[in-house]
């Protein structure tokens, strides 16, 4: 039995999606959203992503820090072993290195300034030594209190994200990148 129809009602104006996962049978995205949280999020039996959920931030925000972890977000080098064509996979940003989920979320000269200026806020060590996992899944903050990781995971969480979105804002819209303003956002 499929989970998702596509129907038309003589009394709708427009053509709607029916599916078997919700009481009255209508598609919408904040069902398909609470299930992705309650499923994807939200599973405690597969430990490796149980950490996903931190409600101090936002869902999309979990969603990003998920795929990147799980090498889904499109980076160059990601993007060219599927096949796409690229003019180049260096990075967008500073043109120093092939751009991979690590250089671009961590170790780019303009993601780099944003660590260091936040890890330094927070009195922690060195970020040049971490990688994406050690990064997002709080193995950096072990002396902090349960309460304390929670709010850095967040804030690791954020930069992360905000990272990737000021990226997207300089490759699709050719704005400047600015590491004080990419800091006032998170």
């Amino acid at each position: 039995m499929a989970l998702l129809n596509v129907y038309t009602k003589q009394d709708r104006a427009m053509d709607s999606w029916m599916w078997n996962l919700a009481s009255n049978g209508i598609f919408t995205t904040k069902k398909m959203a609470s299930i992705i949280d309650e499923v994807i999020l939200n599973n405690g039996s597969r430990p490796q992503d149980g950490f996903l959920k931190n409600n101090l931030v936002p869902s999309k925000v979990s969603i990003f820090i998920w795929r990147a972890l799980k090498r889904r977000i499109p980076i160059r080098t990601e993007l060219d072993k599927r096949g796409i064509d690229l003019d180049s996979v260096r990075c967008p940003l500073c043109d120093d290195d092939v751009e991979t989920i690590e250089h671009s979320l961590l170790f780019c000269r303009h993601a780099m300034d944003i660590w260091v200026r936040v890890f330094k806020w927070w009195g922690l060590g060195a970020v040049s030594n971490l990688s994406i996992n050690e990064l997002f899944r709080g193995n950096c903050n072990r002396s902090l209190s349960p309460f304390m990781s929670k709010i850095w995971q967040s804030i690791e969480w954020t930069c992360g994200y905000m990272i990737w979105n000021n990226r997207n804002q300089k490759v699709f819209s050719n704005s400047s990148w600015s590491g004080s303003m990419g800091l006032m956002e998170i």
